[in-house]
């Protein structure tokens, strides 16, 4: 049972092209492998969906706890994605090159391995259907392919709830399985946006979460710098997802080289989809999020729900010092 294995009613043949691809992509045996994994208390699994700055914590999250090394052939090599571990052959139990142990997930609540610590990133639906277009844009499809409008409306908001674990949650669902865990001690609730605008201080907040040991000011600012654009987009090899592409693109009917022109360390430019996608289609992400969102978190707009997270949060570390 592939991940993708439903072909929704509606959609173009050239859509239905790419979530065929899509189905090869992950076993069944391998992502129930990782999904029946029993993390420990110090674990941290870095919790997104796709698109909403996973690589960028993968980073954070490694330099933290190795002090800044850059000794790794790919991030996924050291910092696993737990649903796709298995089938690039890696050993989730194994101990990794520091401590404490982290994984990535896209996982929404329910799915995730439960036990360790969680960081949950957030970014803006409209940024994150733009940029899950471009990364697959060159790898499971060509240019010209896909259109972007028929991505956003007939892939990206036409998933729902999962039928099983071998589906993935909507960016929607996914967020409010989250939310209702926000301001739990072992659940860090982190917006890319907050990443873009003063990544010194998530890098401390996450430091603190993961319970990094002396971490003083010249980590912090190692860090910083390791986790910049610029530092990052210089060692783009290191980010690109080649091994996953190098093991899966044969299963999933790609070309060997499928991908692997283009790398992932975009400068992810907040607010970029307002400028780029069709007023109709923010209307109908926008409306996505007004019937599956808005009853949850009691916010009509992601800018209102990333301002309500930030009083509650500020209001914990009040308490907290009180």
């Amino acid at each position: 049972m592939p991940l993708e294995r439903s072909l929704e009613q509606g959609s173009s043949e050239a859509v239905k092209r790419v979530k065929q691809r899509l189905s090869g992509f992950e076993t069944e045996a391998g992502r129930r492998k990782g999904l029946g994994f029993q993390p420990n208390a110090g674990d941290v699994f870095i919790v997104t969906t796709p698109k909403a700055g996973t690589t960028w914590m993968q980073q954070i999250c490694h330099q933290l706890r190795s002090r800044g090394s850059m000794d790794f052939e790919e991030i996924s090599a050291v910092v696993p994605w737990i649903e796709l571990a298995h089938d690039l052959g890696q050993d989730l139990e194994e101990p990794q090159v520091a401590q404490p142990r982290c994984f990535k997930t896209h996982c929404w609540y329910d799915h995730c391995p439960k036990g360790g610590k969680y960081i949950v990133v957030v970014r803006d639906p409209a940024d994150v259907a733009l940029s899950f277009y471009k990364f697959f844009e060159d790898w499971f499809f060509e240019p010209g392919e896909v259109g972007l409008e028929e991505f956003v409306r007939e892939f990206w908001l036409a998933r729902g709830v999962p039928e099983s674990e071998m589906q993935n949650a909507s960016y929607f669902h996914h967020l409010i399985s989250w939310w209702q865990h926000v301001g739990r001690d072992d659940v860090l609730w982190v917006f890319f946006e907050d990443m873009k605008q003063d990544l010194r201080s998530v890098v401390q907040r996450v430091a603190a979460f993961m319970g990094i040991p002396d971490a003083d000011d010249a980590l912090i600012d190692k860090v910083v710098e390791h986790s910049s654009f610029e530092f990052m987009k210089a060692h783009e090899a290191q980010f690109d997802e080649h091994l996953s592409k190098l093991r899966r693109n044969a299963a999933c009917g790609l070309p060997p080289d499928a991908g692997m022109r283009h790398g992932k360390i975009n400068r992810g430019e907040s607010g970029a989809a307002k400028k780029t996608l069709p007023a109709e289609v923010l209307a109908d992400i926008h409306a996505k999020w007004k019937q599956v969102v808005a009853p949850v978190v009691g916010c009509d707009t992601y800018a209102a729900f990333r301002d309500k997270v930030h009083a509650q949060q500020q209001q914990q570390q009040q308490q907290q010092q009180a």
